[in-house]
């Protein structure tokens, strides 16, 4: 990260919407996904609230909301092939995300670059459409 940058956090706007969907893409397999989808939208309204408090001391606070991304904690929506194409064409998506593609925004967030941005929650999720 860049210098002066700290991760305090991340969110995502997906969570809700699998928790809402009944687990219906992943073969009726219900996961507990209401706690995690109440605390990724107070994470949203916490960088809203905070960012303008925090400004006036030169901190910038912005969020970023990956879509589905390969990771162990979204494997039981890519691991199996078919499922895997159900879900990937019920968002919309062409492909999965990689964490890199997280990391290139966050390392945009922390440069110079992104000195304007300030209290926004960037969605990087392949062109899913979002809900926040």
């Amino acid at each position: 990260m860049g210098a002066g940058c700290r991760s305090v956090g991340s969110t995502s706007g997906r969570g809700w919407w699998w928790a809402w969907r009944g687990g219906a893409l992943t073969g009726g397999r219900r996961q507990a996904l209401g706690p995690y989808s109440v605390s990724k939208a107070a994470l949203l309204g916490l960088v809203k609230a905070l960012a303008p408090e925090l400004r006036p001391r030169r901190i910038r606070l912005n969020a970023v909301a990956p879509g589905l991304v390969r990771t162990r904690f979204s494997a039981a929506l890519w691991e199996d092939e078919a499922t895997r194409e159900r879900v990937m064409a019920a968002m919309g998506i062409d492909r999965l995300g990689t964490p890199s593609d997280v990391a290139e925004v966050v390392t945009f967030l922390c440069s110079p670059a992104a000195a304007y941005v300030v209290g926004e929650t960037i969605v990087v999720a392949g062109g899913a459409p979002s809900r926040l």
